[in-house]
């Protein structure tokens, strides 16, 4: 049985001991959902941490964050993808770099740093097969790096 169908089974059969010894308890259990995300949070931290050696403190809010942009970018959310940038952004193009210092920089060159090929290999990136190391978290081949700048998960270089 894999862990997240024994974790899915202890959370049921926990619920149902809940319901039959204490009413009241159960009626203050968290919802389904929370319990779920709970038992995923708590399942992530016993496990190693594969995202630790990037500095990454919490690897189900990374992977969050990291689904978050996802969504944003397919949705062409503009706003909400400039808002989890780290600035400056590094452009690294032509054996060069360059930097992308605000907001509103970003969001005026989206479209020539948010590449079809950049969009793509974002999109086809399962976050769970990552390359990571000291650096960051590789998405693709390198065409976008992601890590966390004190408590804030981002992205902070981009390989064109």
């Amino acid at each position: 049985m894999s862990k997240s169908k024994s974790v899915r089974t202890l959370l049921v059969i926990g619920t149902v001991l809940l319901h039959l010894t204490s009413p009241a308890l159960a009626r203050q259990a968290a919802e389904p959902g929370q319990m779920m995300q709970q038992a995923a949070r708590q399942q992530a931290e016993s496990e190693h941490n594969r995202y630790e050696v990037a500095g990454i403190t919490d690897p189900v809010a990374f992977e969050a964050f990291f689904h978050k942009l996802q969504e944003a970018v397919k949705a062409g959310n503009k706003a909400q993808v400039a808002r989890m940038v780290q600035y400056p952004l590094r452009i690294n193009k032509d054996g060069g770099s360059r930097y992308v210092q605000n907001e509103q920089q970003f969001l005026a060159e989206y479209d020539e740093i948010v590449t079809p090929k950049v969009k793509e290999a974002l999109l086809a990136q399962n976050v769970r097969e990552t390359f990571v190391n000291a650096q960051g978290v590789m998405v693709g081949n390198g065409e976008l790096w992601l890590g966390q700048s004190g408590g804030k998960y981002v992205w902070f270089a981009v390989n064109l």
